[in-house]
């Protein structure tokens, strides 16, 4: 998720282990808010390259494994700066913030290597999108109200609201694929996008019989728009040779539907690789182009 909902969601953690102990206990908020934002750190190190981005965003940082020690890291500098606070209290604070944003991460389609260093798999549940206005309105206005009327049982009420929207959307998301099965008699893969604004209009991939189908599907009454329909090239040398590159292996580690096209370029043929999971939202966005060994 973008980095406003795993703030303010953070924050709320903060605010209600501010409610819940006995007694002042500086620093949990801020504790929570740092917590919440650690994992995206790893973007420091993405930010060389687009093939750096793709091998190391949700990786080292975003391990459910190490993050005990994280927590405890982040607990520890805050401690300093409170040391009236118990460090115990801040690790826990710490350690529900990271797991909220590492579950946040889960949802949306971008994957999250939450078992490094064991495994390099990525994990995506494709419930909801990366940026999720309802969220953020709904923790905004909450946190806002709790602040100013010091309305505590509004505040208790975002991660049951929290919990509820997901289940639902992930209801739709169970809906819309049942459609598309009874529609796609010999599917191979199926995967559904989230919609950008509501819950109706998802996006989907579908592979059947070597054919890929993007479209859209209406999760409520099951009616499908098909707005591309794709067959494969068989690999050629060129396109074998490509693979060779380290950026494209990276790159295919990352793609769950790898999509390759030559083009001519500077007087020389190239193979442009993406992935199909956004080509009907963001068409050239996590593409790679690679010069093949002649």
């Amino acid at each position: 998720m973008d980095n406003i909902t795993h703030g303010i969601t953070g924050i709320g953690i903060g605010y209600i282990a501010q409610e819940l102990l006995v007694g002042p206990q500086p620093g949990l908020v801020a504790c929570a808010l740092l917590a919440s934002q650690f994992p995206d750190l790893d973007v420091i190190i993405g930010a060389r390259s687009k093939t750096a981005y793709l091998k190391h965003h949700r990786g080292f940082s975003h391990s459910l494994l190490l993050a005990p020690l994280y927590a405890g890291l982040i607990a520890w500098g805050v401690k300093i700066l409170t040391p009236q606070t118990s460090y115990w209290y801040l690790f826990l604070v710490s350690l529900l913030s990271l797991g909220l944003h590492l579950f946040f991460d889960l949802l949306n389609a971008y994957g999250t290597k939450l078992l490094w260093p064991i495994s390099n798999r990525r994990f995506a549940w494709d419930i909801l999108m990366i940026i999720d206005p309802l969220i953020i309105l709904v923790f905004a206005f909450g946190l806002s109200w709790y602040l100013v009327n010091n309305q505590k049982d509004l505040l208790f009420s975002l991660y049951p609201f929290l919990g509820l929207y997901i289940l639902a959307m992930l209801n739709f998301r169970l809906k819309a694929r049942d459609y598309l099965v009874k529609l796609y008699k010999n599917t191979v893969k199926i995967n559904l996008l989230p919609p950008i604004l509501g819950w109706r209009r998802w996006n989907f991939i579908v592979e059947d019989e070597n054919i890929y189908y993007l479209g859209k599907i209406d999760a409520y009454s099951g009616s499908v728009e098909v707005i591309e329909k794709l067959c494969p090239e068989e690999e050629c040398s060129l396109v074998l040779s490509s693979k060779e590159d380290p950026a494209v292996q990276i790159f295919l580690e990352f793609a769950r539907f790898p999509w390759y096209s030559k083009k001519e370029m500077e007087q020389d043929i190239v193979v442009k690789w993406s992935d199909l999971r956004y080509r009907l939202r963001e068409r050239d966005h996590f593409s790679l182009i690679a010069k093949p060994k002649h």
